[in-house]
């Protein structure tokens, strides 16, 4: 009796870690009953001052991302003053079979921040700059998650002079980067159903979420070209375009 309940338990413990894909042991027995997202992080690409990532699921459990913890540390030791969190909103769908990646999530990022650039200026013995980013964020089932992005990344290296381009004058508004609001939304709506299918619930928080970033982006006159740019980009994904837009202003800004 004893040998025959230890050999269904062993069973019972082999099927669950089918079940519940990569990472079981790490996450222990209670991700069994208890699923926590496994997000994965990739770098796709890293030009100066900027990181592109790719973000995806490898379980059944999705991921709202909140934001990224930025960390700069000199010659190894870490700068408190320059610690900050930029909150950016994404979301990372599940995988449709445990232990296989997910539809992937494009996020681009800045390295670094005005503060950086004018601690660098004002610190001229400073030989080196690296940057530890995390994502953050809450997975379906409500854990709280936060995943290294990179760790010890050169940020910046001094000596070396950021120019930075004058903006060119306006060449239009926002009405002629954009289709109309009528044509938006019914892209943003074929979008949504094609992404999310008949989860319909998803499918009006994506028009929502869409929609709201659309009305903002077209009341948006500053800075066209840059505008513009962010579009190009990223097309019909109003959301990442307000972000982009956003991420790109600041930056400019703060090269002023």
């Amino acid at each position: 009796m004893k040998k025959k309940l230890i050999f269904l338990l062993s069973v019972l413990i082999i099927i669950m870690i089918a079940l519940t894909g990569c990472d079981w042991f790490s996450l222990g027995l209670l991700n069994v009953f208890d699923p926590e997202a496994q997000i994965r992080v990739n770098c796709s690409d890293i030009t100066e001052g900027t990181i592109s990532l790719e973000v995806y699921s490898l379980n059944e459990v999705e991921f709202i991302g909140e934001g990224f913890s930025y960390k700069y540390y000199s010659n190894g030791v870490l700068i408190p003053d320059l610690s900050k969190t930029v909150g950016v909103t994404f979301y990372v769908a599940p995988s449709t079979s445990p232990g296989s990646p997910g539809p992937i999530t494009t996020i681009g990022l800045l390295l670094y921040y005005q503060e950086v650039l004018d601690y660098m200026t004002s610190n001229p013995l400073v030989t080196e700059m690296t940057c530890t980013i995390s994502l953050m964020g809450t997975d379906g089932a409500g854990h709280s998650i936060s995943k290294s992005v990179t760790v010890d990344l050169p940020a910046i290296q001094p000596g070396i002079d950021v120019v930075t381009e004058p903006e060119p004058e306006p060449s239009g508004d926002p009405e002629t980067i954009f289709p109309s609001r009528e044509e938006a939304m019914e892209i943003i709506e074929a979008n949504a159903y094609d992404y999310w299918g008949d989860d319909y619930i998803m499918v009006q928080w994506e028009i929502d979420l869409q929609t709201e970033a659309y009305d903002w982006l077209v009341q948006q006159t500053e800075y066209p070209n840059i505008m513009s740019n962010a579009y190009d980009y990223w097309g019909d994904d109003y959301s990442m375009v307000k972000w982009e837009y956003e991420r790109q202003v600041e930056a400019y800004e703060g090269l002023q």
